[in-house]
């Protein structure tokens, strides 16, 4: 009889599953899906294995009758680059990786529950795990991401000499090699990478080292030294470990037993890119690396997450989780909720919300644009639908111009599709005026895709740069959140059309019941308080009315708590109404003052301002 192989065994345990699928109760039924547990000493790859259950269930999964639930028994699901899908995507605020191999496409899913049961998914290669393309009400529950072999390399200093460099150890999952060139190499099976910079750890707290920020890694001429080396440097008793010594690395911030997360900047993919979907929500997840995002979502419209944490492993030894932003959200609407949710420890925001605004490059007719995606990471989207409303924003002054405009036709002025387009010539109802031209330096915004957004119930923590970045002309509540050891501001608005592109026109905010302790370590971009409304403006005094806001109290700071060792705690440019009332302000004395921004209230460009009176608890 002919022997099965653990991956047609698996995959002859999922046709049975599928012959079998049960009915729970009228509107909803039931699929079991297989255990991939070892066999015989052999792990088997998940990949092949979903990806035929996958293109099985396919034409099921598009009629969107009554709810479909996939349930994962309870384990470890192991995934290889080996059998996958691939499909190319333009992922904003990502690095353009061409196809990518993917480990779950859901593509074009209507109505299906995927329960984890508290199930892992574990990458082996550089991949993207999981799809959500042009889905319809698909909740995503009890699933853990995470990858065995991370981008980032761990690095424990053991000795630091500001004469003759550093001497340090990579943690012991990192694969490692020192190149023909002297650099220090991490690999893996698809990717290999040379950091170059990276972020300091305190061993005791995984807090970011206070005052580093982004720190440099001179990356050459490394070597592995012998133990009579390291006994001549100081490095006292015996070490199985390999010790490495970075000769042209030295830096009195970084003494021994400092944990240093090195890093480039290349950011593939996140853990979950959901696009062209609605009523989606991921609920009691878990992201413990990324090699960008933790969850990336554009074009689409009111997302739920709920208990969805990017966090550390409670007794694993890592101190880093995602690439860059914990949470990014491009180009939505309908509502974003965000709730109950745990980042810690990410190389971004928990949070970023925009839209992308396309520089006006030429003008022809009475009615049609054309406009250039302006970042790298940034284009070859969906940009605007036919009806989509889109205003005129100036760059050097952030005005917006008389008019709305409704999309007639949309199509693309440098090549043969839209799809992967940098210039897209847009088409409208309503007739332009005959000065909005490119000479102007003007943009456009689509003012239809803006979200609201619910950020409540969360905890921010030792993260790199800001809690949270948000640009929306829609309603935003932040509230009842813990911002710890933010290294930079804990909250930023800040609209830029003239270097990110990221268009969104904050009019109306609530910050209330919100506790901010000891935030704004370091010293990142537009981080000049502990809320930061900081529109990119090249030219304020040009300005005729103020960008942001929509007059009095329109902008409302009521009733937090903020523990703090430094001054900053308010920085607003171009705002018309704030109400500043209830706050408590409770001195620390965590860290020495350093920032260069010494006012507790610094306003330039405001009007409607009202700042009532804190408490100070000496």
């Amino acid at each position: 009889m002919r022997q099965l192989t653990p991956t047609r065994y698996a995959l002859f345990s999922l046709a049975l599953l599928l012959i079998a699928v049960l009915p729970i109760k009228a509107h909803r039924r039931v699929i079991q899906l297989p255990s991939l547990g070892p066999r015989k000493g052999k792990q088997i790859n998940a990949t092949p294995v979903f990806r035929k259950l996958l293109e099985g269930l396919h034409p099921d999964l598009e009629k969107g009758g009554d709810t479909l639930e996939l349930r994962f028994r309870p384990g470890r699901y192991h995934f290889t680059r080996e059998g996958a899908v691939e499909r190319e995507y333009f992922i904003s605020n990502h690095d353009h990786a061409g196809s990518r191999p993917i480990g779950l496409l859901l593509r074009g899913w209507r109505h299906v529950i995927v329960k984890g049961e508290g199930s892992e998914l574990l990458f082996e290669d550089r991949m993207l795990p999981i799809v959500l393309d042009s889905c319809q009400g698909v909740e995503l529950r009890g699933l853990t991401i995470d990858f065995t072999n991370p981008q980032i390399s761990q690095l424990h200093i053991l000795h630091s000499d500001t004469a003759r460099g550093i001497v340090f150890t990579p943690a012991p999952w990192v694969k490692w090699r020192i190149t023909d060139k002297g650099q220090f190499e991490a690999y893996g099976t698809s990717w290999r990478s040379t950091p170059d910079h990276g972020l300091a750890f305190d061993p005791k707290t995984r807090e970011l080292l206070y005052r580093t920020s982004d720190m440099l890694l001179p990356n050459k001429d490394i070597r592995q030294l012998t133990a009579r080396e390291a006994a001549a440097m100081g490095i006292a008793g015996k070490h199985t470990k390999p010790l490495l010594c970075a000769p042209h690395w030295r830096d009195s911030h970084l003494p021994a037993g400092t944990v240093f997360a090195a890093r480039t900047g290349y950011r593939p993919q996140p853990a979950i890119f959901i696009t062209e979907s609605r009523d989606i929500r991921l609920e009691d997840m878990n992201i413990h690396f990324a090699e960008g995002m933790g969850v990336l979502t554009q074009n689409s419209r009111d997302i739920t997450l709920e208990h969805f944490h990017v966090q550390l492993r409670p007794r694993g030894g890592r101190y880093f989780t995602t690439q860059a932003d914990a949470t990014h959200f491009v180009a939505c609407k309908g509502k974003i909720s965000v709730q109950h949710c745990r980042f810690e420890n990410m190389m971004d925001d928990a949070l970023n919300v925009h839209g992308v605004y396309l520089k006006v490059t030429a003008r022809e007719g009475k009615h049609t644009l054309v406009g250039r995606f302006m970042h790298e990471q940034a284009f070859g989207y969906t940009w605007a639908m036919p009806g989509d409303s889109v205003r005129l924003v100036t760059s050097r002054d952030i005005q917006g111009l008389e008019g709305s405009f409704h999309v007639r036709s949309i199509s693309p002025a440098d090549g043969e599709q839209l799809k992967g387009a940098r210039e897209l010539r847009i088409t409208f109802d309503e007739e332009i005026p005959a000065d909005y031209t490119p000479e102007r330096q003007i943009s456009m915004e689509n003012l239809t895709r803006t979200p609201s957004i619910d950020f409540s119930h969360n905890l921010v923590r030792h993260n790199r740069a800001r809690g949270i970045l948000i640009n929306t002309p829609r309603p935003v509540l932040i509230e009842d959140n813990t911002f710890d050891h933010v290294s930079g501001s804990a909250i930023l608005f800040s609209t830029d059309n003239n270097m990110w592109y990221e268009s969104g026109q904050t009019r109306e905010v609530t910050i209330r019941r919100n506790l901010f302790q000891d935030v704004l370590t370091s010293l990142y971009q537009f981080t000049s308080a502990v809320i930061s409304i900081h529109p990119i403006i090249p030219e304020l005094a040009s300005q005729r009315h103020p960008f942001y806001g929509q007059g009095p109290k329109s902008i409302r700071i009521e009733d937090n708590v903020f523990r703090t060792f430094d001054t900053p705690l308010l920085h607003a440019i171009s705002t018309d109404g704030i109400l500043w009332r209830g706050n408590k302000i409770e001195p620390t004395t965590s860290y020495p003052k350093f920032h260069p921004n010494q006012k507790r209230f610094l306003l330039e460009g405001c009007r409607n301002i009202d700042i009532e009176g804190s408490d100070l608890i000496e």
